[in-house]
């Protein structure tokens, strides 16, 4: 299994995203607010990318595709074609594992 260094929660090479994460973690102190950390195993054959994680999704929850509508949609696809176990729930602690298939951010 290969390995990456997840960014640190108050990574600052990116002055932009530090302004909004601050503004975000103002109006919402119990959200994630920072860098989502890959989730699924590092050497899976499947790959999602998401360009930016979902304010009330992702950003919210901590878990890439998680807790809005593209979750739902990708979720269920991915479990149809055996790409999951347990299941979804919209919620980082809702015991969904992935199987050969990692979501990440870019």
């Amino acid at each position: 299994m290969s390995s990456f260094d997840e960014p640190e929660r108050d990574c600052p090479l990116c002055p932009r995203l530090v302004d909004y994460l601050g503004q975000a973690r103002f109006a919402h102190a119990d959200w994630h607010n920072a860098p989502v950390p890959a989730f699924g195993p590092l050497d899976a054959r499947l790959l999602i990318v998401g360009l930016a994680p979902g304010m009330r999704g992702a950003n919210r929850t901590g878990r890439p595709f998680t807790g809005d509508h593209a979750g739902d949609l990708l979720y269920e696809t991915l479990g149809r074609f055996g790409f999951t176990a347990g299941a979804y729930g919209a919620d980082p602690d809702d015991r969904l594992s992935l199987i050969d298939c990692l979501d990440s951010w870019v």
